[in-house]
């Protein structure tokens, strides 16, 4: 069998991220009318990837239960989240998965999904207000 191209690593990975997304999404139902704001945009923006109960994909997507970046300080997260900026504790080569930009998500959005994902999954840590990504939006200007 020939070596593989340079270009086949590439659209392996994008077809490995593609195939995880689907099967993820293939997972337990959407919550309901009477969830919160922020369970519901995990829902639809957050559990293709990191899985309904935030387990993430091995080798592809990072869980979010009790790991340092939803745990850690808002700012990184939120550069994380918002602008695609991988965090120090997430080195390349680890996650093969790359993270989309949600920086389309208004300031109140941003705030409830983030606060949710602080606070679930067995984590405790403080809410993201919409103040803290209005800063974080001015901090990070789109280039």
């Amino acid at each position: 069998m020939a070596p593989a191209t340079p270009l086949c690593r590439p659209v392996v990975r994008l077809l490995l991220v593609l195939l995880t997304a689907l099967i993820a999404a293939c997972g337990p139902a959407r919550p309901g009318a009477g969830a919160s704001p922020g369970a519901r945009l995990y829902a639809v923006n957050c559990s293709g990837c990191h899985g309904a109960v935030g387990t993430g994909v091995r080798g592809m997507q990072p869980p979010l239960a009790g790991t340092p970046v939803p745990n850690g300080e808002p700012d990184v997260l939120l550069a994380w989240v918002m602008f695609g900026r991988r965090p120090a504790v997430l080195p390349r080569g680890i996650y093969a998965g790359v993270m989309p930009q949600f920086a389309f998500l208004t300031d109140a959005d941003l705030a409830a999904l983030l606060s949710w994902v602080r606070a679930s999954f067995g984590n405790h840590a403080e809410p993201v207000t919409p103040q803290m990504v209005a800063a974080a939006r001015l901090a990070h200007p789109r280039s």
